[in-house]
């Protein structure tokens, strides 16, 4: 005995993620699934328009590749993409989650014809779950997880990024080396918990004075350095001084006023006969020291003859 075609349509409308039946002009001529609202937003009104009049053009051209592709290899193709219920035309008040939400799509030839147009089945899963796991991992794995600034991983790999790029286009990239003053003397007198809450107020400190391309990383200890994309030695050693005059304005809360908080920082700028980034680190941890030797809480710029 086998099914007929209406427990062949509850089978499909039965199914956890929506099915949609999609033409190679981009029209959707079907729908089934269903459509949980904690997951998915009901679609059913999609059937009968193209994906151009109801989706936004980043989307409308991924879309439009992968059901091509799918067509030119006549099998399953994946794609991963982004896509909130506020992008989709006539979906903003929607029930069904908020946000930005993450699909992956799994597409496949459908054997059959729909208005003369070769068609695909295009099944939509929601993995945003995954995604924000994906993203939480990554993060853990590039931060530092008591001042939550960059490690020194992700630091090194965005050296090498703008390393590549100035290569190409000669873009200026400047670098502040810094750490904090007889930051030992500070442990021994207050304890290792406070020297803590002394970075994290300093890290706290340069978050909210530097620009969202720069890169503040740990590099080690007491040891911090700061990536300044375009910004050549000049406005980088400016920076440094505003920097070193707040943290040495502002004690740490819990810190007595006979305790002064100060650092002492290096600056250099990349140049054109740098081999590799390593040079630029180099010249300022020699000009951060030439700071210390000079009697601390002072910036240096340091940049070869």
């Amino acid at each position: 005995m086998y099914l007929d075609r209406n427990e062949m349509l509850m089978v499909l409308n039965a199914l956890p993620d929506p099915v949609f039946v999609l033409t190679e002009s981009g029209l959707y001529v079907g729908l089934f699934g269903n459509a949980d609202p904690r997951f998915y937003h009901d679609g059913h009104d999609l059937v009968g328009r193209s994906i151009q009049d109801v989706l936004p053009e980043s989307i409308t051209g991924l879309v439009m590749e992968h059901i091509r592709l799918a067509l030119e290899k006549n099998g399953l193709v994946k794609v991963e993409y982004p896509l909130a219920e506020a992008l989709i035309e006539g979906h903003a008040a929607r029930p069904g989650p908020k946000g930005m939400l993450w699909f992956e799509g799994h597409v496949q030839p459908f054997p059959h014809r729909v208005n003369g147009e070769r068609t695909v089945i295009w099944v939509a899963r929601n993995i945003t779950r995954r995604k924000m796991l994906e993203q939480e991992l990554l993060d853990a794995s590039q931060a530092d997880p008591l001042t939550h600034t960059a490690n020194r991983r992700q630091l090194l790999e965005a050296l090498q990024s703008h390393f590549v790029e100035y290569q190409r286009y000669g873009h200026p990239l400047s670098l502040i080396m810094f750490d904090l003053d007889r930051f030992k003397r500070l442990n021994d007198r207050f304890g290792h918990l406070a020297g803590d809450q002394v970075l994290c107020h300093v890290c706290e400190l340069c978050r909210h004075m530097i620009r969202e391309t720069d890169l503040l990383a740990r590099f080690g200890g007491e040891e911090f350095i700061l990536v300044l994309p375009s910004t050549a030695a000049p406005q980088a050693f400016q920076m440094a001084e505003r920097l070193r005059e707040a943290i040495a304005e502002r004690v740490p809360p819990q810190m007595d006023a006979g305790m002064d908080v100060t650092v002492s920082l290096g600056v250099s700028e990349l140049q054109p006969h740098d081999r590799h980034y390593e040079q630029l680190i180099k010249r300022a941890d020699e000009a951060l020291y030439q700071a210390k030797g000079e009697g601390r809480n002072k910036t240096v710029l340091l940049q070869p003859e």
